[in-house]
């Protein structure tokens, strides 16, 4: 074990440890191999929010390049193409999607790097469903029809069940500006077959 840690743990706990009962902090739930993860995902969120954000720059540039030829005399009426990666858009999306679904299956007791881990994902996350029409969308619990866009991964026969619904999203749909860019993947569970 890195003495470093030891002596940061055994600082915690003491400083912990000094206050009454019901002032201490528990302990971050959190293990070292899921922060990173989530840092992991954070990052490419960012860099595609980066790519995103120079997308809309040099569209903006190009569009008050067309608004100043209009005003000259003849300028075409046609708007740029925008050219985005919705292959990394899509991967993004689904790092936010999947570090806020961990953070969700925490129990109790988060810690304030786990709250604000949350803050930040959920703000991530409102900021591309608002901001440039990105739209992520989980399946657990809706009724499946054959029809819908899914990968359907397994089917898994449940007594309980009087129609096939989804059981479990394993990757979220991803719609941009209403086109879908990635289809999901599920499990879905149906009655058993008599």
């Amino acid at each position: 074990m890195n003495p470093r840690h030891t002596q940061d743990r055994l600082t915690g706990w003491y400083r912990q440890w000094k206050h009454p009962r019901e002032f201490r902090i528990a302990p971050e739930r959190l293990d070292a191999g899921q922060r990173e993860r989530i840092v992991g995902h954070l990052a490419v969120l960012d860099t595609a929010l980066a790519d995103l954000a120079a997308a809309h720059a040099d569209i903006a540039t190009a569009q008050a390049a067309a608004r100043r030829s209009a005003a000259s005399a003849t300028a075409s009426k046609e708007k740029p193409e925008e050219k985005v990666d919705t292959a990394r858009l899509a991967e993004a999306a689904t790092g936010v999607w999947k570090a806020g679904r961990k953070l969700e299956q925490q129990d109790d007791g988060l810690g304030k790097t786990s709250r604000q881990i949350g803050r930040s994902v959920r703000t991530a996350r409102q900021a591309l469903q608002e901001g440039i029409e990105l739209r992520i969308q989980d399946h657990d619990g809706d009724d499946y029809d054959p029809g819908l866009s899914l990968k359907v991964l397994s089917f898994e026969d449940d007594p309980g069940l009087t129609r096939e619904v989804v059981l479990e999203t394993f990757l979220p749909s991803v719609y941009f500006r209403g086109r879908l860019i990635q289809m999901g993947e599920v499990v879905v569970g149906r009655p058993p077959l008599q």
